[in-house]
């Protein structure tokens, strides 16, 4: 009885023993792995007040660019304008300066893109335009004095030389183009107001002054003596007609004076060959006239020699 105890006991321990042995060998739950966060460099920090800087800066390159790139637009043109207008012969010192200040502006371009050339471009804008605004003037002063208008209205006459002399003396001085072309508008507009004014009694008389020279032209058959020129002259003519008719003045007044020049210098041409052509037949006349006259005494001469033989012979017969 005491030894089915004694068993029972051991069992019972060693089941024990058992038990928490394997509760200590249950294994344990790995603790979860967390990444470990990787903080921003300082340099790569954009804070929101340096991206609106960016943009900023941005916005104000394309606006340059753009308005720079508009300027050089009205820069060209205007410097075009001054060589239709003739600038470049009638103002050649002003123009060469300008031309100057051109191509240094152009390489300085080229070789800063970046940099702020607005108020240079500017400046080289109203320069060239005061070199068209003053060739101009200078042109229509000059048909104002040809047509004897000064006098129709010597004030508004007067205001434009003022003009012009201003011009001269701001350019002397280097002032901006802005002041020059303020000028030039002037002179402009005060010698366009005497010719508006005066235009339909200027186109009929430069008209006279064409019509008069294609018919001292035709006096001498310029058309068949020089038929191209003629021609030419012709059209220049009926085409300042169209535009008188059309009451188009100042283009008619120009092809009125440019068919003038051409129909005198057709004549003048004309004139010239045809008086060397009468001069050498002038000269062919008198040779012909000079061997005529030497005939007539060759003739007068040879039939005395003539007789004299006859007489010798005759002579010689008898004996």
């Amino acid at each position: 009885m005491r030894r089915h105890i004694s068993l029972l006991f051991l069992f019972v321990l060693m089941s024990l023993v058992m038990f928490f042995t394997g509760c200590s060998s249950t294994p344990e739950a790995e603790p979860e792995t967390v990444a470990p966060v990787t903080e921003p460099s300082a340099s790569a920090v954009v804070t929101p007040v340096e991206s609106v800087v960016n943009e900023e800066e941005a916005a104000q390159a394309a606006l340059l660019a753009a308005e720079t790139a508009k300027l050089m637009a009205e820069l060209t043109a205007a410097r075009e304008l001054a060589v239709v207008a003739g600038a470049d012969s009638l103002f050649p010192e002003e123009f060469a300066k300008a031309s100057a200040e051109y191509d240094a502006l152009i390489k300085a371009q080229q070789e800063n893109p970046n940099q702020d050339y607005r108020s240079q471009i500017e400046s080289l804008r109203d320069t060239y335009l005061a070199l068209a605004k003053l060739s101009q003037a200078t042109e229509m002063r000059e048909r104002i004095v040809n047509a004897g208008l000064q006098d129709s209205d010597p004030e508004t006459f007067q205001k434009g030389d003022a003009a012009l002399e201003q011009v001269q003396r701001l350019y002397n001085e280097g002032a901006a183009g802005s002041q020059l072309v303020e000028q030039a508008t002037i002179a402009y507009d005060s010698y366009f107001a005497i010719l508006s004014a005066n235009y339909a009694t200027l186109c009929q008389s430069q008209r006279e002054q064409a019509l008069a020279a294609k018919e001292k032209a035709d006096s001498i058959k310029s058309a068949m003596a020089a038929k191209d020129e003629y021609a030419a002259a012709s059209l220049v003519l009926s085409g300042a007609e169209t535009a008188y008719t059309a009451k188009v003045y100042d283009k008619a007044y120009d092809g009125f004076v440019d068919a003038t020049k051409q129909f005198t210098a057709i004549y003048d041409d004309v004139f010239v060959r045809r008086a060397a052509a009468e001069e050498a037949i002038r000269r062919a006349k008198q040779k012909v006239t000079a061997s005529a006259a030497l005939a007539e005494e060759a003739d007068e001469i040879a039939p005395l020699q003539a007789e004299t033989t006859n007489e010798t012979l005759g002579e010689g017969d008898e004996l």
